[in-house]
């Protein structure tokens, strides 16, 4: 079963990089894209449209490893981690009083 998975992944891999060959050679019409003040410089259809896809294949990956999550995280413990030790110094405060400074 094994072998079938890694030749269904071969062949795969080998259709999706001749379609891109096959694509980026049909595809040579200069594109100029500019975003808000950014004015990038003429290049082929193809190139913008294979740099998105790879852009938003790696920004998937990121987000699926659960990075920004991971980051969002810490930030939460150390948020936890300073509430909680105020709190043990408002116990130890609230200890060290006797009953008669309440």
């Amino acid at each position: 079963m094994r072998k079938i998975t890694k030749l269904l992944s071969a062949v795969f891999l080998v259709l999706v990089f001749t379609v891109s060959i096959s694509f980026t050679y049909f595809n040579t019409t200069l594109v100029e894209i500019s975003v808000g003040v950014w004015e990038f410089p003429p290049q082929p259809v193809s190139v913008w449209i294979i740099g998105a896809f790879v852009m938003g294949g790696i920004i998937g990956l990121l987000l699926g490893l659960g990075i920004f999550k991971n980051l969002k995280s810490k930030y939460e413990i150390k948020r936890l981690s300073k509430q909680l030790n105020e709190a043990q110094q408002e116990v130890s405060q609230l200890r060290a009083m006797s009953f008669t400074d309440l």
